[in-house]
């Protein structure tokens, strides 16, 4: 009885941590702020409990929604040119799909921030970064020029190029 009772409370602990946020320097102790939608404030409960944007948590017609909806979309086109054939050796193929998949990943993650607007720009600068960082291999150059191209275009809710 006693395992029950701790793993219902950890359980709860768990849900309780997807849906705070830090608290803010100089607020009270104790206080769960809930993460909310920038656009709509609506309570992001159902995203963060199964990591994908949900229409429950916003109104009708919240763009913030609409670019996250629009940001899985193309994570799920990451993973799919991923799971593609490629020509080359299987060094570069395998180099080439853990960068797609885990870049899918970072990208649903930021679908699921309280503004995807925000943090789609946020990656695309990374990318940037990383396409200037000196001795990065061209292929790895090629993809994070396209992420990002692809980061700036759905940060203004324009449609993205086909990933090649």
């Amino acid at each position: 009885m006693l395992v029950v009772n701790i793993l219902r409370r950890r359980r709860w602990l768990d849900r309780a941590g997807l849906l705070a946020e830090a608290v803010a320097p100089g607020a009270a102790r104790g206080t769960i702020k809930l993460v909310r939608c920038a656009q709509c404030q609506g309570r992001l409960y159902y995203t963060r409990l199964k990591w994908q944007p949900r229409q429950e948590d916003h109104e009708q017609g919240c763009q913030a929604f609409i670019t996250a909806i629009r940001m899985v979309r193309y994570a799920d086109e990451l993973k799919l040119a991923a799971s593609e054939p490629d020509q080359g050796d299987w060094r570069s193929k395998r180099r080439r799909r853990k960068y797609l998949l885990g870049n899918a990943k970072k990208l649903t993650v930021a679908a699921c921030e309280s503004d995807p607007a925000a943090a789609v720009r946020a990656l695309g600068n990374q990318y940037q970064a990383e396409c200037q960082a000196p001795g990065t291999p061209a292929g790895t150059t090629r993809m994070s020029e396209m992420l990002m191209r692809a980061c700036r275009q759905l940060a203004l809710g324009e449609p993205t190029a086909p990933v090649r």
